[in-house]
């Protein structure tokens, strides 16, 4: 049996979900290991058992990457036949000057892995598209 549109749009959804929650707890893992300078184990305790605020940060994180690739999927979506190469080369270069701004660590490796990411989804689509033919088969 075939899966429905409502099918696939659920499991893109979850997929890119699972994504975004994967970016947030990569750059809270990073920064909680730097900062402390503990181990994994003891960060992850620490994200998830020391303090309730610490949790919720983590998951409005999440909930904000999740909405900002989500808008970028729009975005792109709307304006598919302007975007290039180019654009996915821009935001590589974001994500490389954002590693030397002056900023929170947490949020400096977020918009990194962000940036990566939706480029890497935009490269994605381009080469989609590019293997799709021209007459709308």
């Amino acid at each position: 049996m075939k899966p429905g549109r409502k099918d696939k749009m659920t499991l893109y959804m979850l997929r890119n979900a699972f994504s975004t929650l994967l970016i947030a707890f990569v750059s809270f893992m990073i920064s909680l290991i730097s900062y402390y300078e503990c181990s994994f184990v003891e960060a992850l305790r620490r994200l998830f058992f020391v303090n309730i605020y610490t949790t919720l940060y983590f998951l409005l994180l999440w909930l904000l990457n999740y909405l900002i690739f989500e808008i970028s999927k729009i975005i792109y979506d709307t304006y598919e036949q302007r975007f290039t190469y180019k654009s996915c080369f821009i935001l590589c270069v974001v994500a490389g000057v954002l590693y030397f701004v002056e900023m929170l660590d947490l949020f400096r490796w977020n918009f990194i892995f962000l940036c990566l990411f939706i480029a890497l989804r935009q490269v994605k689509q381009l080469w989609i598209h590019q293997k799709r033919p021209s007459n709308g088969l």
